[in-house]
């Protein structure tokens, strides 16, 4: 052992000592790679998992806290609407502050008897940024990349749909019990007596258990094109052109004038915004409710029927607004979590208003981090790279014998098609400055709260009627610790919260910033290419953009990938016979591969006499890449991603991109 641990160390001795630390020597890197980079972390630090977690990651857990404890610094002492809402959310509420916010709501929802007097508080509810029975929102159109588009979505479920779904086994009836008990605390605390609140509790349960089963054929991704007749049709309960009206909107999905002439591809009128719903059964479970239907179809009277309504919405009021106001609300929202997810969830008070604070703001949040803390040199440096690892994938095409050479050339036309969104945007978006002057520090932190939900509302108006940008960065932001290709624009980003230690410094060497950032930045430009990426061509839109015999090789080569990531996590008694599914992870797997190839080759091309490379720095790329996966998981998150993470667990992203892997 200890002649191991001296030929261990002597192979990591020139590494940087904050990745030297977290290796252990005693494991031969070729037999198992992941455990030689990782392990010692694992042992110690990593294997320490606090209670409110489910998992450690080593290198991700390290950005989260620097980024963290600048940016504590930042709220308290900088200006800005994020600086406000962050010092208004550290001065708790008192009950006197909450009543004041959510007794006028409670007052709406009792005004509910009817359909008429029902649309008119979903009016009200809607302006002010939150949902009922369904979601609306404005996003980019589906059909038309270069306009903005309504759509309308299913509500989603405040507990499992499995849960209520299933209802009568020991577990489903374990999970109901703690919401029945969340449920009751809230109406409790809002002043509703207790047979009030035990009413609330089961006409909770039975609408939120309706619109489980009513969202059967419901997909993310499944979009229909329609308009406000179709709307009225599948649930005439409700005065949609109303509602429309109301909520500002008063063009969406109107029937278009056959005759008119400025029209998208598809015939939809510039003036006239695309209506959006998803595809299955939830309008109709909507319509059943409002026309007082119950869970199994019968007909309720009156006074039932819009008791239970009003139990919803009461409940769902309250829910929106519990984390936001005093501590028993906050409290009853913590222990209900503690409970269904196994882990104490009671956050500190700076945590909880950082987290709503980067969520709520999170380009006003952005913007005083990067004026205040990051280099702007970066910006280029990673640009630089990705340009590297870019001309790196370009002559690999060339070389790859499966594919034809239209295909090639193809290929390489979508790569350099492919726009790139380093670190923050060069002109810093509206919402940056959106709520300046109208927060109020001394304030009541809900009613801040209101305030950027209002205008968010406000600006979803104006913005309905504009042209998208190509670049614009979606729900994500310049704060946010990782990276991101989207398929249908052809573009990827890296925020700026992702180009710092230990991931990228000017400090390290082109081995440690390659081998950790390169691979990651390679990993998301091979998604243009992956099991998806590969069905879109350089503008983003599906085509048939290969040649047929090009499609068939692809396929030929993922099946081939999917049957090796398959074989992984059976060795393992951690994972009780499971295994990883190769096909959930196909795309994820392929980034995964191309990543490292490009990476590795651009890294190469920085160094003198041919990039040949030291073994020293050998070693050093592969342990950054491996290190970038350190990972120490419950059984229970072990699991959760097996069933529902795309990307395969740390250890075998290493093991299988290693193996794989020639040069290593």
């Amino acid at each position: 052992d200890d002649a191991g641990r001296v030929a261990g160390h002597m192979q990591v001795e020139e590494f940087p000592e904050d990745m030297r630390k977290w290796i252990d020597p005693l494991v031969d890197p070729c037999n198992n790679f992941f455990d030689f980079a990782c392990g010692h972390w694992a042992e110690t630090e990593g294997g320490d998992i606090a209670d409110d977690v489910t998992s450690n990651a080593l290198q991700w857990d390290i950005m989260d806290k620097q980024i963290e404890d600048a940016m504590k610094v930042l709220l308290l002492e900088g200006e800005g609407p994020a600086a406000d809402l962050y010092r208004s959310c550290m001065k708790e509420a008192t009950p006197s502050d909450s009543a004041k916010v959510i007794e006028p709501w409670l007052d709406v929802v009792d005004t509910v008897v009817d359909n008429v007097t029902f649309a008119t508080a979903v009016t009200a509810i809607n302006n002010a940024d939150m949902n009922m029975l369904f979601n609306w929102y404005v996003d980019i159109d589906s059909w038309n990349q270069s306009r903005y588009a309504f759509f309308v979505r299913p509500v989603s479920s405040t507990i499992s749909k499995a849960v209520l779904k299933d209802g009568q086994s020991k577990w489903a009836k374990k999970h109901l019990g703690y919401f029945h008990d969340f449920i009751v605390a809230l109406s409790t605390l809002a002043g509703y007596d207790e047979d009030t609140a035990e009413q609330d509790a089961k006409n909770v349960i039975s609408v939120e258990t309706q619109l489980a089963f009513g969202q059967n054929g419901t997909g993310e991704g499944y979009d229909q094109w329609v308009d406000r007749d179709y709307m009225q049709i599948e649930m005439p309960s409700m005065d949609w052109d109303a509602w429309f009206d109301a909520i500002g909107f008063g063009t969406v999905g109107l029937e278009p004038d056959p005759n008119a002439t400025d029209v998208d591809d598809y015939g939809q009128p510039f003036d006239i915004p695309r209506l959006i719903m998803s595809q299955g059964d939830y309008p109709a479970t909507i319509e059943d409710i409002m026309s007082c239907k119950g869970t199994g179809g019968e007909q309720l009277d009156n006074s039932t029927c819009w008791s239970r309504i009003r139990s919803f919405m009461r409940f769902k009021m309250l829910h929106y607004y519990a984390t936001y106001i005093d501590k028993d609300f906050v409290d009853a929202v913590h222990d209900w979590n503690s409970k269904r997810f196994g882990v104490k969830t009671d956050k500190k008070r700076w945590r909880k208003c950082y987290d709503d604070t980067t969520q709520l703001l999170g380009w006003a949040a952005s913007h005083l981090w990067i004026e205040g803390t990051f280099p702007k040199e970066r910006k280029k440096a990673t640009r630089d790279m990705l340009d590297a690892i870019r001309e790196e994938f370009r002559i690999s095409l060339t070389r790859t014998r499966w594919m034809d050479p239209s295909s090639q050339k193809a290929g390489q036309e979508k790569l350099d098609a492919m726009f790139f969104e380093v670190a923050y945007p060069d002109e810093w978006p509206e919402s940056v400055f959106r709520n300046d002057g109208q927060l109020k520090t001394d304030g009541i932190y809900a009613q801040n709260v209101d305030i950027v939900g209002l205008n968010a509302v406000a600006r979803a108006r104006v913005r309905i009627n504009e042209t998208p940008l190509r670049s614009r960065w979606g729900e994500s932001y310049p704060i946010v610790v990782n990276a991101f290709y989207s398929p249908s624009v052809n573009g990827l980003w890296v925020p700026a919260g992702i180009i710092q230690k230990p991931f990228y410094s000017e400090n390290f060497t082109a081995a440690r910033n390659y081998g950790a950032l390169g691979t990651i930045c390679g990993h998301e430009m091979t998604h243009g290419f992956d099991d998806t990426g590969h069905l879109r061509d350089k503008t983003g839109k599906e085509a048939d953009w290969w040649d047929p015999k090009t499609f068939e090789e692809f396929d030929a080569r993922a099946n081939c990938l999917e049957s090796e990531y398959s074989r992984f996590g059976k060795e393992d008694p951690r994972f009780d016979g499971k295994h990883v599914d190769g096909e959930y992870t196909l795309g994820e797997n392929i980034a995964d591969e191309g990543g490292m190839k490009f990476a590795y080759n651009a890294y190469r091309r920085t160094l003198p006499d041919q990039g040949r490379l030291s073994m020293a720095d050998h070693r050093l790329f592969f342990t950054a890449f491996a290190q970038n996966w350190c990972e120490v998981n419950r059984k229970s998150a072990i699991f959760d991603s097996l069933a529902n993470d795309e990307h395969s667990p740390g250890k075998y992203r290493v093991l299988g991109v290693l193996t794989n892997f020639a040069p290593f």
